[in-house]
């Protein structure tokens, strides 16, 4: 009997040894493969940190004259999807572009479209011929973005609002670079040509 145990124990003990054999193996093969693969995502959205600035509103580094600035420099378009905008110099800006015969587009928040404030900014926008979408669907269009000349694109927590700018903690970031820009102005596109989610401002 205690011959058979000894047996038997000796047994499980292998067993023991071929399954973690095992485990250690598979997870060898997971580390190589990811490894092997993750330098290929991280490849196609890495950019240069020379490429890259940002500011915030608490540091007194003026997020709405630094976007100005970008959407100034468009020469071709600027696509906007702000969640709010109240921030008459930013509105300024946008209708001096579309004066230089830059195409602007712009998709805002519906709940947001129908606040007292933004509603006076979006009048001026129409009023110069601006075309303006906002979202139908259920949830918000929750996004900060300008994309200009699909070369430069700004994100960031930063709403084009006075409160934005001189009272909460924000941050507006400026990338210069015409891969990433693309990939925004690409999203922007996609929502702009999404006629069920995405509806014309009358």
């Amino acid at each position: 009997m205690v011959s058979n145990y000894i047996t038997i124990n000796k047994g499980v003990d292998i067993m023991k040894k071929i399954f973690i054999s095992l485990l250690i193996a598979m997870l060898l093969i997971f580390i190589t493969f990811t490894v092997t693969c993750t330098p290929q995502t991280i490849k196609q959205t890495q950019t240069q940190s020379t490429n890259i600035q940002y500011y915030f509103t608490r540091a007194n580094q003026h997020c709405d004259i630094q976007l100005i600035k970008v959407i100034d420099s468009a020469k071709s378009k600027v696509d906007i999807a702000i969640y709010s905008l109240t921030k008459k110099s930013i509105v300024d800006s946008i209708i001096q572009a579309k004066s230089k015969g830059i195409q602007v587009r712009v998709i805002t928040d519906k709940i947001e479209s129908k606040t007292k404030s933004e509603k006076k900014m979006l009048i001026l926008l129409k009023n110069a011929n601006i075309p303006i979408k906002i979202n139908s669907h259920s949830g918000l269009m929750h996004m900060k973005v300008t994309v200009a000349d699909d070369k430069i694109v700004t994100t960031g927590s930063y709403n084009y609002t006075e409160g934005a700018t001189k009272v909460n903690d924000e941050v507006l970031l400026i990338i210069n670079d015409s891969k990433i820009a693309k990939g925004f102005d690409n999203e922007f596109n996609n929502m702009w040509n999404d006629n069920e989610e995405y509806k014309d401002y009358k």
